[in-house]
């Protein structure tokens, strides 16, 4: 399911460390869009903070990752609008040249 939503925002990286950052922000945007709608903006605000300090981003780069997030929580909540399993790990790994993305979930209904 997070492919289905985020596999080509995923692929845009161009390393496997762009693409790792791009399926943490895709996880991230899985599991805001879990929450009560209640709860959802102050999720998005906090964690733009915390990108903005760990990344030392400018105001640029949050405003273009808010958007990402944004986009990728309506199209989870278009798709899989009664899935409310939260994404505890992600990664992905390199097999015979080929990207396989790992996740663990847990369901929260």
């Amino acid at each position: 399911m997070l492919l289905d939503i985020a596999g080509k925002y995923i692929d845009m990286g161009e390393s496997p460390e762009e693409k790792e950052n791009y399926l943490r922000c895709a996880c991230s945007a899985w599991n805001i869009a879990c929450l009560p709608l209640s709860k959802r903006e102050v999720a998005i605000r906090e964690y733009l903070a915390q990108y903005q300090a760990f990344n030392n981003a400018d105001e640029t780069d949050c405003a273009a990752v808010e958007e990402n997030i944004r986009l990728l929580i309506k199209q989870k909540n278009e798709m899989y609008p009664h899935v409310k399993t939260a994404i505890v790990d992600s990664k992905i790994n390199h097999v015979n040249g080929e990207d396989h993305v790992v996740v663990a979930s847990l369901g929260i209904d």
